[in-house]
């Protein structure tokens, strides 16, 4: 389950309002519009008559440049020009080095009730700034039933049928030692290519939910050091009944993998049924996967070293010392 994020220019002034040095000017009607890129554009090309990369999705910027291009031009020129930008609906305008906008530019913002502000900094500043704080907000994420650990340092996604008793297993690794990231509903976050990043949503942070028990608070219960914010997802594990176990996923078999979210994750299948201790299991294969980060692969040195064997008939080959 995904969606496409965007965020109002409302709360953009309300989070990064002050730390951008922006006041508004006028539009307020307007502060519900939102972008969903976070790529800003200066209307540059758009001012002398070229509308059609004009995105009325992204933030605008005008700066000292813009502003003098205009200031060349007659004032009906001028007028028409930054007509035709607003009438374009744009999601809204930001002014840099605290320049106070033209009139005919905050008489334009009224009009179509665009937000327009002013922020202190210069462009090349706010832009960068304002990007970083944007790729953040508006990064690809989607949520994934499950529980999320930090095992050994490694983010580690348990996935399986409900009832399978993930939350349980989760409590149990839990008390030897590892933390909880999130329970039940994990928010993944593509951050950048080929990286998932995973945390709980607000209103289920550091809580479990216990057939028998109800909710129970992990922070409460065990400190903090039982539970952390967020971790890079390294590593998926599917528990499944032992019942439903394939026979392929008996035998030896290559590294598998998931896909989630566009990103291919390693990914290992682990029956469940009584008398196996689970969590021991499962820190295996995390310290296993951490292993193989670091070029050392068990499971195919063995399939490789078997097929050597057998290759040479059953003998162990010759090294020619």
């Amino acid at each position: 389950m995904s969606k496409t994020p965007r965020i109002t220019l409302g709360e953009i002034f309300a989070e990064q309002g002050e730390a951008m040095q922006m006041r508004l000017i006028t539009g307020e009607q307007g502060l519900h519009r939102y972008i969903d890129h976070p790529r800003m554009q200066k209307p540059s090309l758009a001012f002398a008559g070229f509308l059609e990369n004009l995105n009325d999705y992204r933030l605008q910027v005008i700066g000292q440049t813009e502003l003098h291009y205009l200031a060349t031009k007659p004032p009906i020129v001028q007028k028409k020009a930054v007509d035709a930008v607003f009438d374009l609906n744009l999601a809204g305008v930001v002014i840099t080095r605290g320049i106070e906008p033209p009139t005919m530019i905050r008489e334009a913002a009224e009009r179509t009730q665009t937000p327009l502000f002013v922020s202190e900094l210069a462009s090349s500043t706010f832009m960068t700034d304002m990007l970083l704080f944007l790729s953040k907000r508006l990064a690809p994420r989607a949520w994934q039933h499950g529980v999320y650990m930090d095992i050994y340092g490694l983010g580690v996604l348990l996935t399986g049928a409900s009832g399978v008793g993930k939350s349980e297993i989760g409590l149990e690794l839990i008390s030897r030692g590892h933390r909880l990231i999130a329970d039940d509903m994990v928010e993944v976050v593509r951050s950048s290519p080929g990286i998932l990043v995973g945390h709980s949503p607000e209103t289920l942070r550091y809580h479990m939910e216990l057939r028998g028990l109800g909710v129970v608070n992990i922070r409460d219960l065990y400190g903090a050091a039982a539970i952390t914010d967020t971790k890079r997802v390294g590593l998926v594990i599917e528990l499944i009944a032992w019942e439903n176990l394939k026979e392929d996923d008996r035998a030896m078999s290559k590294d598998d993998t998931i896909r989630i979210h566009e990103v291919d994750l390693p990914h290992v299948r682990i029956p469940i049924r009584p008398g196996r201790s689970l969590a021991v299991i499962i820190e295996i294969a995390t310290r296993n996967q951490l292993l193989k980060q670091r070029g050392i692969n068990s499971n195919q040195d063995f399939i490789s070293s078997l097929e050597e064997r057998i290759r040479h008939g059953g003998e162990t080959p010759s090294t020619g010392k």
